[in-house]
C-alpha cells in the first residue's frame, strides 16, 4: 500500500516537472520568433519617444498637444495628457535601461523601466505588426504605498464631500417649496388687485313708442276743452 502511495506521488512529481518544462520551452520559443531587426527597432524606437518627453517643457507640450488635436492623432494626445499630468511627480530623468521587447496579439510591446529624481517608471509602447504606427504609449510611475493610501484616502474625502454638498442643496431647494405657494398667492392678489371692478349696469332708456299713445290723449282732450270753452267765452259778450 504504502510503495503504491509512492508511486503516485513520484508520477505526480513528474508529470508537475514535464509541465513546467513545456512551459518553459514555449516561452522560449515565442521569444526565438521575434525578429532581431524587429527587436532592434522597437528598442530604438522607445528610447526616441522617451527622450522626446524628457525634452519637453510645458510650452513644447502645449504645442505638440494643439498639433496632435489638429491633425487628430489620439495616440499622442493622449500620451501628452499623461505626461504632463505625471511629469511632476517623477522629476529630472536619471536612467534608463534597455527595453523588453515581446510578441502581443495586434502587435509588438516594448516596456522600459525608467528612473527619475523622485520615482521609477515604467514607459511602454505598442506598435503593430508591420512597425508602421503606434497604437499606444503609456506611462506607469511606481508609488509608494504610504502616497497610494493617500491619494485614495483624498479621492475618498473628496467623493464624500461632493455627496455632501449636493444632498446641502437638495436639502434647502426642499425646504424653498413652502415660500412657492405664499408667492403663487401674492402673484394672484396682485392681479386681482390690478383688474379694473365691473362697471354697474345702467338702466335701459323706456322706449318711445310707449309715451306716443299718452301723448296723443293728451292733445286729444285738450282740444276737446277748446273746443267746449270757446263757445262759452264768445256767449258771455254781448
Amino acid at each position: 500500500m504504502k510503495q503504491r502511495i509512492r508511486r503516485i506521488w513520484l508520477a505526480l512529481c513528474m508529470a508537475v516537472c514535464l509541465f513546467t518544462l513545456a512551459g518553459c520551452s514555449a516561452a522560449a520559443d515565442t521569444a526565438e520568433t521575434i525578429d532581431p531587426q524587429i527587436e532592434m527597432a522597437m528598442q530604438s524606437g522607445s528610447q526616441q519617444y522617451l527622450d522626446l518627453f524628457n525634452q519637453m517643457d510645458d510650452a513644447s507640450i502645449e504645442q505638440a498637444l494643439a498639433t496632435s488635436v489638429k491633425n487628430k492623432d489620439t495616440v499622442m494626445e493622449n500620451a501628452l495628457k499623461s505626461w504632463d499630468s505625471i511629469k511632476d511627480d517623477l522629476g529630472a530623468f536619471v536612467s534608463s535601461e534597455t527595453a523588453v521587447v515581446t510578441k502581443g496579439d495586434d502587435g509588438y510591446i516594448a516596456r522600459m523601466n525608467t528612473v527619475y529624481e523622485k520615482r521609477a517608471m515604467e514607459f511602454t509602447l505598442i506598435a503593430d505588426e508591420d512597425l508602421s504606427k503606434v497604437e499606444t504609449i503609456s506611462f506607469s510611475p511606481v508609488y509608494t504605498t504610504g502616497e497610494k493610501m493617500a491619494k485614495a484616502g483624498m479621492n475618498t474625502l473628496m467623493g464624500m464631500g461632493v455627496v455632501f454638498v449636493v444632498l446641502i442643496f437638495i436639502s434647502w431647494l426642499i425646504s424653498m417649496f413652502k415660500y412657492i405657494s405664499v408667492f403663487e398667492a401674492k402673484m394672484k392678489a396682485k392681479k386681482n388687485a390690478a383688474a379694473p371692478a365691473p362697471a354697474a349696469p345702467t338702466a335701459p332708456a323706456p322706449p318711445r313708442a310707449l309715451f306716443r299713445p299718452l301723448q296723443q290723449h293728451r292733445l286729444r282732450q285738450q282740444l276737446r276743452l277748446r273746443r267746449r270753452t270757446l263757445p262759452m267765452i264768445q256767449n258771455s259778450f254781448p
